[in-house]
């Protein structure tokens, strides 16, 4: 019995020992794969979070580009010179500016102010030229005037007058000479080619055949007639109702429609009709207002 328990306490052991032993194998073959597996858990884990910060920094870059677009201001031609305006075309592979894109830039904006400079000095130069010649061309009336000449209307024509007369407006004398017969309308006259007494509506100043005749104060020319008693007679519509007349005039300068600036010439003294042959050659100058006559002479230096 004893040698049988011994037995069976031994067997016992041994299969303890050789349970021991299998168990003990089997965990140093299983035991590497499970570090392998946990690493590569480990590896597939970090390179996860790297996809996901990658993923998470391209939409924040995306987000800042977007928010650079939308916040970069346009660029005009009218901006400042130093605004350039990139293009992909003017960005290296880097994304910097590359530099003789600006410089490319910068030369044809100053080529296009350099232009609109040159057409701006043009047109100030025409306009300064115009006024100048304006300013000549007024000197130049004047001073003909003074001497006797003959002014040419289409040059007073460029200033357009002012048309507005009134009671205290003062004329200038149409011509240079006496009155031959004086404004009568309150009683009669005597007219000596006619060699009758009569009402005298106008005045008529004697001059020599050829003399100049001016306009007395700014004026439009109303009409032109040929007239029995006046020949040819202008007649000017001065603002306000008032009109003034010339007659016995030759070598027109004026049309109807012109627009005449005081001091202007507008004819030249013609022989004298055959109702005023024995007066001699003079101008015949006559004023109304709304229709009716009115003395010339009121209104003259």
């Amino acid at each position: 019995m004893n040698n049988r328990i011994t037995r069976i306490i031994a067997n016992t052991v041994g299969l303890a020992a050789v349970a021991a032993m299998g168990i003990t194998v089997y965990q140093l073959g299983t035991s590497p794969a499970k570090e392998n597996t946990s690493e590569e858990q480990t590896e597939k884990s970090v390179q996860s979070n790297r996809n996901e910060e990658t993923d998470e920094q391209s939409m924040v870059d995306a987000g800042a580009d977007q928010v650079k677009s939308e916040n970069r201001p346009l660029i005009s031609d009218e901006e400042d010179l130093d605004d350039v305006k990139l293009s992909p075309e003017n960005e290296n592979s880097n994304g910097d500016i590359d530099d003789d894109s600006v410089e490319n830039s910068e030369i044809k904006t100053a080529a296009d102010v350099d232009k609109s400079d040159n057409i701006s000095d043009m047109n100030n130069q025409q306009n300064t030229e115009i006024l100048s010649q304006i300013t000549n061309d007024d000197l130049q009336n004047e001073k003909n005037h003074e001497n006797g000449e003959t002014t040419d209307v289409s040059a007073s024509a460029i200033n357009l007058p002012a048309i507005n007369f009134s009671e205290d407006t003062l004329m200038e004398w149409p011509v240079n000479g006496n009155i031959l017969q004086d404004y009568s309308m309150d009683q009669t006259v005597y007219f000596s080619t006619l060699d009758q007494y009569k009402l005298s509506p106008a005045i008529a100043v004697g001059a020599v055949e050829g003399a100049p005749v001016v306009a007395a104060v700014n004026g439009t020319v109303y009409s032109i007639e040929q007239d029995i008693q006046t020949g040819t007679t202008v007649t000017m519509e001065l603002g306000n109702g008032y009109q003034a007349i010339y007659g016995q005039l030759a070598d027109l300068t004026v049309a109807e429609g012109d627009t005449v600036k005081k001091g202007t010439t507008i004819g030249y003294i013609a022989q004298p009709t055959k109702y005023y042959s024995t007066e001699g050659t003079n101008l015949y100058f006559e004023m109304k207002k709304d229709g009716e006559p009115i003395d010339p002479i009121a209104y003259l230096p």
